[in-house]
């Protein structure tokens, strides 16, 4: 972020909020597996060490999980492409969220392994005995028979459902950043080369008296800018309805 000029605002930290799930997912995936093979290794008393079947349990579905973080990091890559608001909107957000992704996929095939070598310890419980799947099962369990003893009405109700999306679908228009209004209008002129700031200043007031004399306008705000290019002056201000 910091060799890319990208701040930490709100949409760059929140690239990184979306990030967070995703990145670890794979580990959750990695571990999850290891487990699963370890309780394999130990009611069947195979052969072969602790060590032995975690690097088998990761190899199995590492590239898999790798390979996946990838996808997700280049269907990000077209956000890139925005241009004028949209692009300096949603670009930081972009940038973050890609590198968070592209690095965490590189984590799980290298370090997510090694730890599971260093932590995983003890005998593993099964998984029909651990309470925190016995009281998942238990909710979740309900919620399947009912979708497959009702199939028909199941689906059913997702296309109404989708269906529905459809009107507010067509009225959201073509435009990827609506305008919004928000009763406020800016005037900005540009004086000539070389104005004096007392003069800047007094046409600066004289504009502000005859924007102000307008019955739509309720508050007038004005400043003079600083030199820039060509050392012109440019007076702005904002109008509110």
């Amino acid at each position: 972020m910091y060799y890319l000029n990208v701040t930490s605002n709100i949409m760059s930290l929140g690239g990184i909020a979306i990030a967070i799930g995703e990145m670890v997912d794979s580990s959750i995936v990695m571990v999850e597996n290891a487990h699963k093979k370890l309780e394999e290794w130990e009611s069947r008393g195979s052969p072969g060490n602790r060590v032995e079947v975690i690097i088998e349990a990761a190899k199995e579905v590492g590239p898999s999980l790798f390979y996946s973080l990838l996808v997700i990091t280049v269907a990000f890559l077209p956000i890139f492409t925005l241009q004028a608001q949209a692009g300096r909107l949603f670009k930081p957000l972009a940038y973050t969220k890609t590198f968070a992704i592209l690095f965490s996929s590189f984590v799980a095939i290298t370090l997510t392994p090694a730890l599971m070598t260093v932590f995983i310890r003890g005998r593993i419980r099964s998984e029909d005995k651990n309470p925190v799947s016995i009281i998942l099962h238990r909710i979740y369990e309900p919620a399947v028979r009912f979708a497959l003893t009702f199939r028909k009405s199941v689906v059913a109700a997702a296309c109404i459902l989708l269906a529905l999306t459809v009107f507010p679908f067509m009225k959201l228009g073509s435009e990827f950043m609506p305008p919004l209004y928000e009763g406020s209008l800016f005037y900005m002129p540009v004086t000539v080369p070389g104005l004096s700031v007392s003069e800047a200043g007094r046409l600066l007031q004289i504009q502000d008296r005859l924007l102000k004399g307008i019955p739509e306008v309720e508050q007038v705000f004005g400043r003079r800018d600083g030199p820039r290019r060509r050392r012109t002056r440019r007076p702005w201000r904002c109008l509110r309805r």
